[in-house]
């Protein structure tokens, strides 16, 4: 069999994302063998007796099953949207992500084909997937020949609204739209643990060392952003929202540290790429150790393979984290 391999680079900027989203995916290539939001494109809703219905999707209409039973989810970024819905994917891609934290557990026993930068398609195959949904747009014309296929384009809906989408594709809307509600009223009682801060106009930023480039992130980039910042509606110091939250990050260096960093109370910080040493340079830098949140012991170190994913699943288990931290350091 001969395989041809499509390559693509993975950049910083396949990082970003459209506004109130997490991350933007990691891009793939394939091995090729052989609602609630106006926006949402009209769909015709599944009948009960159905076996198959049609979804009307950005790629066209789509026969997909009423009740699928064998989804492949060859994007990792998805993932967290069908275990919030109860449902457990047969297939997953992502580096290492049967380990990953929030999903070690819940995805016990299922198969990966791919990583964050190649999907097998000929392993896809194998498993007979009754449906795949997908927002890479590189591989969707070769998945999409293996079974129905959805693609969901990247940063057309926040989480909120991709799971209630998610959800009409999986015939559990109900579901999606009660935990949403759930989550918003979720998200108040959090904020009502946090009064005292948030009506103090505590500043908070986060920070993240990537090898010897520094970056500073809004609340459309992940790490941890979507809640910090839209959810629990804390803010950053003023600077860095002037730099970063248009685009989602921005970088800076070492010397102006205390110029974008010296009014936040609370700094969540990150290590993405590099050597130990990287970090150790600027963690043991005068610019740093200068900040008066770390000379306050106001920073959290946070782990950005958990804090890179901006899906409903990762989100409830960052808004208990995050609340948590800010609360023990009050």
């Amino acid at each position: 069999m001969i395989a041809v391999v499509l390559t693509l680079v993975l950049m910083l900027s396949a990082c970003g994302q459209a506004a109130n989203q997490g991350n933007a995916p990691a891009s793939t290539s394939a091995e090729v063998a052989k609602s609630t939001n106006d926006s949402v494109v009209a769909s015709t809703e599944p009948a009960a007796d159905a076996e198959y219905w049609t979804y009307e999707s950005d790629k066209g209409p789509v026969q997909i099953p009423r009740n699928p039973q064998r989804i492949v989810i060859p994007v990792q970024d998805f993932i967290g949207d069908l275990l919030t819905l109860g449902v457990t994917p047969i297939a997953v891609a992502g580096n290492d992500i049967l380990n990953h934290p929030y999903f070690k557990e819940a995805l016990t026993g299922v198969e990966v084909v791919g990583d964050d930068m190649t999907v097998s398609l000929e392993k896809i195959t194998s498993l007979e997937p009754d449906l795949i949904i997908t927002y890479q747009e590189d591989t969707y014309e070769q998945i999409s020949k293996i079974a129905p296929t959805v693609f969901i384009p990247w940063g057309k809906y926040d989480y909120k609204e991709r799971l209630i989408e998610i959800g009409k594709i999986l015939n559990k809307e109900q579901q999606a739209v009660k935990w949403v509600t759930d989550f918003n009223q979720k998200l108040e009682a959090k904020k009502a643990e946090l009064a005292d801060l948030i009506a103090a106009d505590k500043k908070v930023a986060i920070f993240e060392i990537a090898g010897k480039e520094l970056f500073l992130y809004g609340s459309s980039y992940g790490r941890g952003g979507e809640i910090i910042y839209n959810g629990l509606g804390l803010h950053a110091p003023d600077l860095v929202e002037e730099v970063a939250f248009k685009e989602g990050w921005a970088s800076l260096s070492l010397e102006t540290l205390p110029e974008y960093l010296g009014e936040a109370d609370y700094i969540f910080q990150g290590f993405s790429r590099g050597v130990e040493q990287d970090k150790l340079d600027i963690l043991d830098s005068v610019f740093w150790q200068s900040l008066p949140a770390v000379k306050a012991g106001h920073v959290f170190t946070y782990d950005l393979k958990t804090y890179y994913l901006s899906d409903a699943y990762a989100l409830d288990k960052q808004l208990d984290e995050i609340v948590t931290l800010l609360k023990s350091l009050q």
